[in-house]
């Protein structure tokens, strides 16, 4: 596949899989009697796909002119990724004075499916640059 249809293909794969994933688990939290809401499901979805889309875009903008940087563009779209969640979701859920499990997958469910989204998208345009 050509390198011009990777951003199409990016952004493609990636709301696709962030809806199925939100709705699945919506649908698991609703069914075992916990509300999405809360855990505030949406906007950690959101989060996570607009920082996965300036990941994505700021490496594919800079793959020629900055192509050894590359790695550190993608580590540091990690790091803020990690500095928003502190800064937007994290005082929510620590309300409570702890970190449960669905607070953390509310969060690191979509984070991991953009991740490897990212890291393959990376890996494919540092072999074809």
């Amino acid at each position: 596949m050509k390198i011009r249809y990777y951003p199409i293909l990016f952004i493609l794969i990636l709301f696709v899989g962030l809806f199925v994933f939100f709705f699945s688990q919506s649908w698991f939290l609703k069914n075992n009697g916990h509300d999405p809401s809360s855990l505030q499901l949406a906007k950690s979805y959101l989060l996570n796909a607009i920082m996965a889309l300036i990941v994505f875009f700021a490496i594919y903008i800079f793959r020629n002119k900055y192509r050894d940087l590359l790695g550190f563009f993608f580590l540091g779209g990690s790091l803020l990724k990690f500095a928003l969640f502190f800064i937007f979701l994290y005082p929510a859920f620590n309300q409570d004075g702890a970190l449960e499990r669905l607070e953390f997958l509310a969060f690191f469910v979509p984070y991991g499916f953009a991740l490897v989204l990212e890291t393959f998208f990376l890996v494919k345009l540092l072999n074809t640059v």
